[in-house]
C-alpha cells in the first residue's frame, strides 16, 4: 500500500516479505480479504500475512469480520442459511454417511432471520412439519444442467466449475486442487493432464 517514496505516519507494520504497511493500508488489505475469497488469506509478495502479527493494528470491525470469514473460508462443504435472502454461513455440512435418524439443525443467528437449516440436505426445516432430506428442485435443475454441459463439481465445497480452456488441473476458490475429468484430488488419478 505504501510505496518506497511515501512516508508512514504512525506504526510501521512489516510483512513476512519485508515490505511495510501503515495501519490504514493493512486494515484495508484484511477488510478486502474478508469480502473476497480470491484475496484470502491476505498476502504480500505471495507470502501470507499472519493475523497474529497485525491483530493489534486492525479496526474492531475488520477484525471481527476477518475472524468470521476465516472460519468460513477455511471450511469445505459449507452450509449457509437456507433462506436465500440471508445465506449466512452456518457451519460445515453434516457427514451424511453416519447412520443416524436425524441430522443436526442450526438456527440462523441473524436476529432478523432465525431460519432453521438442516445440516445434511441444507434445506429449511419448517416448524411443526416432519422434515425429510430431499433434494432441492432448483439444485437438481442446476446440477442436471451442469452434467449436460460437462461441468465439474469441486469435491471439497461442491461449487460448480466450467472448464473453457487449459489443462484439467483445477484449483477451486476453496483452495481444493482436483482433476476436472474424474473429480479426484489432483495427482491421485491417471487421467491425462491436458487434452491434445
Amino acid at each position: 500500500c505504501v510505496t518506497c517514496m511515501e512516508r508512514i505516519d504512525g506504526a510501521e507494520i512489516r510483512t513476512p516479505c519485508g515490505h511495510y504497511y501503515d495501519e490504514q493500508c493493512i486494515d484495508q488489505l484484511f477488510d478486502a480479504a474478508s469480502k473476497d475469497e480470491a484475496l484470502f488469506p491476505p498476502t504480500c509478495c505471495g507470502k501470507r500475512i499472519p493475523l497474529a502479527s497485525v491483530r493489534d493494528h486492525l479496526s474492531p470491525t475488520t477484525l471481527a469480520s476477518f475472524e468470521d470469514k476465516r472460519r468460513e473460508f477455511g471450511s469445505q462443504r459449507r452450509v449457509y442459511c437456507a433462506k436465500a435472502s440471508c445465506s449466512r454461513f452456518l457451519s460445515v455440512q453434516y457427514d451424511s454417511t453416519r447412520l443416524t435418524m436425524s441430522a443436526p439443525r442450526l438456527r440462523c443467528p441473524d436476529p432478523e432471520c432465525g431460519t432453521v437449516t438442516c445440516m445434511r440436505c441444507k434445506l429449511e426445516v419448517k416448524e411443526g412439519v416432519h422434515h425429510r432430506c430431499d433434494k432441492d428442485v432448483e439444485d437438481v435443475n442446476a446440477l442436471e444442467l451442469g452434467e449436460r454441459s460437462g461441468w465439474a463439481r469441486c469435491p471439497g465445497c461442491e461449487t460448480m466449475i466450467e472448464l473453457n480452456q487449459g489443462c484439467y488441473h483445477m484449483t477451486c476458490r476453496c483452495k481444493m486442487e482436483f482433476c476436472y475429468l474424474c473429480k479426484k484430488q489432483w495427482k491421485t488419478c491417471s487421467c491425462p493432464r491436458w487434452e491434445d
